[in-house]
């Protein structure tokens, strides 16, 4: 294997890849990334044997072949020749030698045979969905997915598409998150997926780019258009999507998600209007001064104030903030919450005001944007704690 590279291209695509690569493993191999030259296009890949991750560039090609190199060594190597011209020689041994102009470097690689494979999607189905869609409602669900192995079925977030609707949702049992997109290009049966929590991480982070220029990222904050899709591939078991030269491999979660519509009241008729910057900071203010261990985060609601309160028994502080608002009730009505779970879910939220429509102090309380997206219904559900 022969081929020569600029450096900073190839430390992008080895940056999208070592992420999966495990500090530690059963199975040494996967401290490696998997090398593969045909012709003038090189593919990287690494796996933790739950989700693979693979890159395709085009490099000056030389000679094909394969090699599995360690990650770490080769990373730090490759961050400390940035701007560089790379020269890549495969020798025997599976030993590499990296030249530059002014240098030779060799690493000692390992079988490539070694290196696991991703499984194929058998009997797969196949959907487009608009790169905007991944990007923009994952990591809104995400943080409401619970990190809790011992409850696999809420592990992830989960994908249900029918005609023209794709909606995903996670949950906790603390908090949920559900989003409706009525306008999707889809005409086939119902389906549905559990796609673990790492996977959708690293779709939101490594789905984005611009056609044509896989090396460039999207800008901070820019979104990606509707017409670029992620090409995805699933079965009962297993999930492969592409967008630009990125491929993730990921094992979906084989459990039943919860019946999360039974959760939601339909019946909370007392609705608080706020604006959400105000909101954000005074929430933010009454963490720092709440209790440690439930964060509890009280509100005091009447017709145009909000309070805002939480205290520290233990360390005797307290935070007392009045913020404006409109609330649709005449009577003062008082609920709190984990301050935390609260923060997170109003952050997720672009809309400049922010609804949240409540029943009791002891049922669950929905949050929604004061104007909703076209085509777009978001809702973030967030169960108070008792207010004692």
């Amino acid at each position: 294997m022969k081929f020569t590279v600029k450096s900073n291209d190839l430390i992008s695509a080895i940056n999208k890849v070592i992420s999966v690569t495990p500090t530690r493993s059963t199975l040494p191999i996967l401290s490696n990334l998997f090398f593969s030259l045909e012709g003038k296009e090189l593919t990287i890949m690494g796996s933790d044997l739950e989700v693979y991750i693979e890159v395709k560039m085009n490099v000056d090609g030389k000679s094909d072949g394969q090699v599995a190199l360690p990650a770490k060594k080769l990373e730090t190597l490759l961050q400390n020749l940035s701007g560089k011209e790379l020269n890549f020689d495969l020798q025997n041994g599976y030993k590499t030698v990296i030249k530059t102009k002014g240098g030779k470097w060799t690493l000692t690689g390992e079988d490539p045979n070694d290196f696991p494979m991703p499984a194929e999607v058998e009997d797969s189905k196949e959907i487009d969905i608009s790169g905007a869609l991944i990007t923009r409602y994952l990591p809104k669900a995400i943080h409401a997915a619970s990190s809790d192995e011992l409850r696999r079925s809420m592990n992830g977030v989960y994908f249900e598409i029918k005609k023209g609707e794709f909606k995903v949702v996670a949950t906790d049992g603390h908090r949920l998150v559900k989003i409706i997109n009525s306008n999707f290009e889809y005409e086939g049966e119902k389906t549905t997926m559990l796609v673990p929590i790492k996977t959708c991480q690293l779709m939101t982070k490594l789905f984005k780019g611009k056609p044509g220029n896989e090396a460039e990222p999207a800008a901070e904050g820019e979104e990606i258009s509707e017409s670029q899709k992620v090409k995805v591939f699933f079965s009962n078991e297993f999930l492969k999507c592409s967008f630009n030269n990125v491929t993730i491999n990921s094992r979906l979660i084989d459990d039943t998600f919860p019946n999360y519509e039974s959760v939601i009241p339909n019946d909370n008729e007392k609705i608080l209007k706020v604006a959400k910057n105000d909101l954000i900071g005074s929430v933010k203010r009454s963490i720092i001064l709440s209790d440690q261990v439930t964060n509890k985060t009280s509100f005091s609601i009447s017709e145009s104030e909000l309070k805002v309160r939480a205290a520290n028994n233990e360390y005797g502080t307290d935070a007392d903030e009045t913020i404006d608002c409109s609330f649709t009730e005449s009577e003062e009505f008082e609920i709190a919450f984990n301050g935390k779970y609260l923060l997170e879910a109003i952050q997720h939220f672009e809309a400049e005001e922010l609804l949240f429509d409540f029943s009791t102090p002891l049922k669950a309380s929905i949050i929604r944007p004061s104007e909703q997206r076209e085509n777009e219904d978001l809702m973030m559900l967030v169960m108070p704690v008792r207010n004692i």
